[in-house]
C-alpha cells in the first residue's frame, strides 16, 4: 500500500434500520457493507470484463488464469482517457451484466435507507475504473466526489471491488468525518492522475491530520460514501495484476441532476 497508516473501516450491517444507516452515514460520511451482492454476482462481471480485456492483449493467459488478471509483460499502462483505454472501455460498458450491477436489490434497499426515499434514482453514468499495476501516477488523488458530478448535495457514490483487492492492488481510502468541512474548493493539480483535481488534506481547515480508512476488499462488498467525503485511490503496487472496480451514484428522483450524469460515461455509446 503506502507508508502512512491506513485503519480499518467500521462494518454496517445492510440489514440495519434506515435510522442507523442514515446516523452512521451522518457520522463518518461512509457506510461499508461486507458481501451485500453475492460473490458469484460479481465474479461473473470480472470474467466479462478480464475477457475483453484479454481480447485486446493486456491479460496473460497463457500462464495465468483469466480471473487473475495478470498483466502481460510488454503490455504499457494506459489509462482514463486514452484512446487504447477508451476502446476498450467502451465495450465494457455495454455488458448487461455491468450495466446493472448497481440495480442490484440488495444496493437499492441500502440506497433506499440511506435516502429516505422508496425509489432511489441510480446515475446512468455507470463508470467503471481498470487500474494499471505500477501506474503510480495515474492514482486518482484525494478530492470530493461533489466536484465531479454535482447535482444534489445528497448524492451516494458506491465504489464496489470486482474481485479480491487486498493491500498491494490498492482499493479506495476514506477520511472519515471529513464530508463535514462542506464543499471544498478544488485547487491542486495532480498531473498524469486519474481526474488530475483534487485537495491536499493536510491544508483543509481542521484541527487534526486526515487519518485514512480502508481494508482487504471481498467480492461483493460495498462502499457508500456522501458527495463531500474526501476520498482517493491506493495505488496499484502488485507489480503484474489489473484491479478493477466500478463507482455508480444514487440519489432522490427529483432533487437536481448534472446532465452528464444522464449520459454514458464519456459519452461513449
Amino acid at each position: 500500500m503506502t507508508d502512512e497508516q491506513v485503519l480499518p473501516f467500521i462494518e454496517s450491517d445492510p440489514a440495519a434500520s434506515a435510522e442507523s444507516l442514515r446516523a452512521t452515514m451522518a457520522d463518518q460520511g461512509y457506510v461499508f457493507f461486507r458481501h451485500i451482492v453475492p460473490e458469484d454476482v460479481i465474479l461473473d462481471v470480472r470474467r466479462q470484463i478480464l475477457a475483453l480485456q484479454r481480447d485486446a492483449d493486456w491479460i496473460d493467459t497463457d500462464s495465468h488464469d483469466l480471473m487473475d488478471g495478470v498483466m502481460r509483460k510488454d503490455v504499457v499502462p494506459t489509462m482514463e482517457g486514452k484512446a487504447d483505454y477508451l476502446a476498450v472501455y467502451r465495450k465494457v460498458l455495454k455488458l448487461p451484466a455491468f450495466h446493472g450491477l448497481p440495480e442490484y436489490s440488495t444496493l437499492m434497499q441500502a440506497a433506499s435507507k440511506l435516502l429516505d426515499h422508496p425509489n432511489p434514482l441510480v446515475h446512468p453514468r455507470r463508470i467503471g475504473r481498470m487500474s494499471f499495476p505500477n501506474y503510480v501516477e495515474a492514482t486518482t488523488p484525494p478530492h470530493q466526489d461533489h466536484f465531479y458530478i454535482r447535482g444534489a448535495v445528497e448524492t451516494y457514490s458506491c465504489w464496489m471491488p470486482l474481485g479480491y483487492v487486498p493491500p498491494a492492488l490498492g482499493g479506495l481510502a476514506i477520511w472519515p468525518g471529513s464530508h463535514r468541512l462542506g464543499f471544498v474548493e478544488h485547487t491542486a493539480h495532480f498531473e498524469g492522475a486519474v481526474g488530475g483535481r483534487g485537495v491536499y488534506p493536510d491544508e483543509l481547515a481542521r484541527p487534526d491530520a486526515p487519518v485514512w480508512y480502508s481494508t482487504t476488499f471481498e467480492p461483493g462488498d460495498a462502499l457508500f460514501f456522501h458527495a463531500f467525503t474526501v476520498h482517493k485511490a491506493l495505488p496499484n503496487l502488485s507489480g503484474d495484476q489489473m484491479r478493477l472496480s466500478t463507482d455508480n451514484r444514487y440519489q432522490r428522483p427529483h432533487e437536481p441532476i448534472e446532465p452528464g450524469a444522464l449520459r454514458p460515461h464519456f459519452d461513449l455509446n
